[in-house]
């Protein structure tokens, strides 16, 4: 069975998140306060960072593995937090 790729969202299978394209570098804001709790390699989400606010998670997957950011650190909205990565995963070019 083949996966099925959706045009909209640029996604390989069904998922929940919201999927923005930008280009490589563009810079990445935090859309609100709160607590970075997960920065490193997430599978299929590539390199990723969680922003989260009390019970809400933000995550931010393919930023470039240059983190400017650490576990632990105290985000205001609107702070720089990091950059679109490559878009070569696995071996496969998006667009």
């Amino acid at each position: 069975m083949e996966k099925e790729f959706h045009l909209l969202h640029g996604s390989s299978s069904f998922h929940k998140g919201i999927d923005v394209g930008a280009p490589e570098d563009t810079k990445l804001y935090a859309v609100c306060d709160g607590k970075i709790t997960y920065v490193g390699f997430l599978g299929g989400g590539g390199y990723t960072i969680t922003l989260t606010y009390d019970n809400m998670k933000i995550t931010y997957c393919h930023v470039s593995p240059k983190f400017i950011v650490d576990v632990g650190d105290e985000i205001k909205k609107g702070e720089w937090i990091a950059n679109v990565g490559p878009k070569n995963v696995y071996g496969v070019l998006r667009k």
